[in-house]
């Protein structure tokens, strides 16, 4: 998507040193530029408030942890979500054609059972693929969190799977609960319509509806960071924002379908 030179208005208030009277400018900035400043800041206040920017500091959850080693290893590649800054890519990463991600995607299908699938030799979407590898290398085995290349599938055998003691995944709506580290932020075609829908259409309608998922490394400064595959041809991280009760506020061209729970 080009944003070209999108431009908001902002009002600044100027009063001259020698009069005591003042006088209202209308200041015209480009939206990547205010974007830009914010960014820094959040990245400043990190560094004082966290022990470093957004992009520095590693989650101490294994699963956010695995996601973003994965995302550092490869560039950075950073999306931002919300408003007029609405998918501007912050940083580029490695693509998927390039080495060595692209033979680390053939590890993320290996999880997956297809070890023959890279990111050169097949043109499959692999952001499941790397959801399944990152929670098998944060030591899920495959009763606890399915390995499977489709969002819906995992997603839907998650939720059947949710109604058993102890299970390590429980799937919320998305205004119902507010994402944390480890957790994973879903969009879909039909948004939360399974939420009071009978078990079996609920079913359904996750597994054919689900279409992304990333995983949660983070949430402030009004986002939700979080980790994915395929995105932009690389492990991208994008930023999503949350309102003040944490949860996940629309965002064009990313209907929300659920978010979910890591419980353990």
């Amino acid at each position: 998507m080009n944003y070209g030179s999108p431009f908001v208005g902002v009002r600044v208030r100027w009063q001259s040193p020698a009069a005591p009277s003042s006088r209202v400018f209308g200041l015209r900035l480009p939206a990547t530029l205010l974007l830009t400043l914010l960014l820094a800041a959040c990245g400043s206040s990190g560094s004082s408030r966290y022990g470093g920017g957004y992009s520095e500091r590693p989650p101490t959850d294994r699963v956010a942890l695995t996601a973003w080693q994965e995302w550092t290893k490869f560039g950075r590649s950073t999306v931002v979500y919300g408003g007029q800054a609405n998918g501007y890519t912050n940083r580029t990463g490695v693509s998927e054609r390039s080495e060595p991600l692209a033979s680390r995607v053939g590890d993320y299908w290996g999880a997956c059972g297809k070890p023959d699938w890279n990111g050169r030799t097949s043109s499959k979407p692999w952001s499941g693929a790397f959801v399944s590898w990152v929670m098998a290398r944060s030591g899920y085995t495959p009763q606890q969190f399915p390995r499977d290349g489709r969002h819906g599938s995992y997603l839907a055998a998650l939720y059947d799977r949710e109604k058993q003691r102890g299970a390590p995944f429980y799937l919320h709506a998305p205004n119902e609960y507010s994402p944390k580290p480890g957790d994973l932020v879903c969009s879909g075609t039909a948004g939360p319509t399974w939420r009071h829908a009978d078990s079996r259409t609920a079913h359904r309608r996750i597994d054919n509806t689900a279409n992304h998922c990333d995983v949660v490394t983070d949430v402030r400064g009004g986002f939700v960071h979080a980790v994915g595959g395929n995105v932009k041809n690389s492990v991208t991280m994008s930023l999503y924002p949350v309102d003040s009760r944490g949860r996940l506020q629309p965002v064009g061209g990313r209907p929300w379908l659920l978010v979910v729970e890591k419980r353990s």
